[in-house]
């Protein structure tokens, strides 16, 4: 577990934001999955006026994401490229 919080912490370093990240139980019409959602913020997202930068959710029975650190780094992938697109752009935020 503390390689998976070194990941998490080492990717707010060099990204300069917070992260939440949260589970939800899907219940689909053939099977129930877990959809797992990660939000990059600008500062503490608890405190107001934290601006979203970046949002990614994933399905781990899309992905055939087993293990923790795939659902992890599939996020953290999606999330390092809508910031980069986001710093190309010049907008910063979503």
């Amino acid at each position: 577990m503390m390689e998976l919080i070194d990941i998490v912490k080492a990717f707010e370093a060099q990204n300069s934001v917070e992260l939440t990240i949260s589970g939800q139980i899907v219940d689909g019409a053939k099977s129930t999955d877990l959809r797992w959602t990660a939000v990059a913020y600008d500062g503490d997202p608890d405190q107001p006026g934290a601006k979203i930068l970046a949002l990614a959710n994933v399905r781990c029975g899309e992905k055939r994401l087993v293990t923790m650190e795939a659902v992890l780094l599939q996020l953290l992938y999606a999330l390092d490229h809508q910031l980069a697109e986001n710093e190309f752009r010049g907008t910063g935020v979503i």
